[in-house]
């Protein structure tokens, strides 16, 4: 399935369907009704507003994000972004403490042991001095605890209405949700502002071993998902899109949080960031009430942007991975990413390939030849703010192996320069156009559209071009991509072999 695709249109499908009707036979591009019911502003201090009123009842979906992700960390901060969005939860010096002036001392002291402690664990394991340190740094924690409020926003956010509050962190960007009652928006923006103007990190190494912990559950102990890791790490050798978003096994454990605290002021900066708000509201009234509170923050100059380039494959990159788990394959192409046209015509690709199971190759490895047990196609992966990857991942089915799989995908690929027609690229794009009649995105998930395009691309307005792109690619557009990018020499594969005695 073809994500981008589907996403971008059933963003459009709530947008067309919740604009106000005009004149009987007048038609406007989609770029023009956006651009009548989308309201945006810039403030002073370089922030982004977002404002659309859409719907009948009295709610709003409101999304934060910033253009950081982990692909602006370093190897030294690499899960960092990932790090700060937990940290963002545990409240300020006003909001999340009984006495912050007698915290403070303790959170102080707390740093100070725990930087010693790393410092310690890195340059021996076994020194006596850690036991004792240790457990004075659990003696402080005990004695902050007494004026932790535990989750201090949850329970304000739950006695105004409010649902759905979170966050999430990607290669791209880091974002921060929740949908409330619209007479609450005021509520909503004092307490976001404060959060970002002087967040208190508290239960640092707590929350970090927590994260240690969701690492070792989510990925070191499962086949598919350390293959991805390795994946992405063999196609990027240089680009930081190479760095996990939770971090490196080795070095999560040992981010420091003045290295955590760093990140934050060098990242989560006015102009790097988007707030998006989406439902029944007065737009003008909304940017009034976001400029109040968000335009006190104080602007400060972004950081240089990555200069670092894949460098240009001249081999294919090849892996093989054992562990306990069924055999998986991956492969992927290096390609440009937005606004190339390039992206849009890889998008049609991976529609044709493998959206639906009447995609060609469902049909041939799944229906026909029997040699997968699923296969799925992803363009832009794993980030779209930089060059990226063309992706085809597949579940070979027993007793058929990963490299029967890859030899038919190659050979479905090369199908496809043959046989290829106008006629098929249009159903797609038909397809793209209407599946989305009867599964309208809620305000949450427009909000969130909205709000990735402006911080990933710069623009909101990407979402409202997308469907005039893709009207417009031909059979000889997918020749051209598939003879520049589907090469040997410019692939990346990994497999994931099957060994029940596989050390993890």
């Amino acid at each position: 399935m073809c994500r981008k695709l589907k996403g971008v249109c059933a963003a459009l499908c709530v947008i067309f369907i919740a604009l106000p009707a005009g004149l009987p036979g007048e038609q406007k591009s989609p770029l023009a009704a956006l651009e009548e019911n989308v309201r945006t502003k810039t403030l002073h201090n370089g922030a982004t507003v977002i404002a659309y009123n859409r719907g009948y009842s009295p709610t709003l979906a409101l999304t934060i994000s910033f253009k950081v992700g982990s692909v602006d960390e370093s190897y030294r901060t690499a899960g960092a972004a990932h790090m700060l969005e937990h940290m963002l939860f545990k409240g300020t010096d006003k909001i999340g403490t009984k006495d912050y002036a007698r915290e403070k001392k303790i959170l102080d002291q707390i740093e100070k042991i725990g930087d010693g402690i790393d410092r310690l664990k890195m340059s021996n394991p076994a020194d006596r001095r850690i036991s004792p340190l240790e457990k004075q740094l659990k003696k402080l924690q005990d004695e902050a605890a007494k004026y932790i409020v535990s989750s201090p926003y949850d329970s304000i956010y739950t006695s105004i209405g409010a649902v759905g509050f979170n966050a999430s962190t990607s290669r791209d960007r880091t974002s921060y949700y929740i949908e409330l009652p619209a007479s609450r928006l005021e509520t909503w923006a004092e307490l976001e502002s404060e959060r970002l103007r002087n967040p208190v990190m508290r239960e640092f190494y707590q929350e970090r071993r927590t994260v240690v912990e969701e690492r070792l559950m989510r990925y070191d102990s499962k086949g598919v998902e350390s293959l991805v890791e390795r994946f992405i790490a063999t196609a990027f050798m240089a680009h930081p899109y190479r760095h996990p978003v939770i971090g490196w096994a080795s070095n999560v454990g040992f981010l420091s949080l003045r290295d955590v605290r760093a990140f934050y002021n060098e990242h989560y900066i006015p102009s790097l960031m988007t707030i998006t708000v989406v439902g029944k509201q007065n737009p003008d009234n909304t940017i009034a009430v976001v400029e109040k509170y968000f335009g006190t923050l104080p602007a400060r100059n972004e950081k240089n942007a990555i200069i670092v380039t894949e460098p240009r494959s001249r081999g294919e990159r090849r892996f093989e991975m054992q562990f306990d788990a069924n055999p998986y394959i991956i492969i992927g192409w290096n390609k440009p990413t937005y606004p190339s046209r390039d992206d849009y015509i890889c998008d049609i690709v991976a529609a044709l390939l493998a959206d639906g199971k009447t995609s060609r190759l469902y049909r041939a490895l799944v229906l026909q030849k029997q040699l997968a047990a699923s296969v799925d196609a992803w363009n832009g992966f794993p980030g779209a703010r930089y060059d990226n990857l063309f992706v085809i991942a597949a579940a070979p089915k027993h007793p058929h192996t990963a490299q029967e799989v890859e030899q038919a995908v190659y050979e479905e690929i090369a199908r496809l320069k043959v046989d290829l027609t106008q006629s098929e690229i249009r159903k797609v794009v038909n397809k793209a156009e209407s599946s989305m009649v009867f599964d309208l995105d809620s305000n949450r998930g427009l909000a969130n559209t909205l709000g990735y395009y402006q911080t990933v691309f710069g623009d909101w307005r990407y979402v409202a071009r997308y469907l005039a792109e893709i009207e417009t690619v031909t059979v000889q557009d997918v020749y051209g991509v598939l003879d520049r990018y589907f090469t040997k020499q410019n692939r990346t594969v990994g497999v994931l072999v099957s060994r029940p005695d596989a050390k993890k």
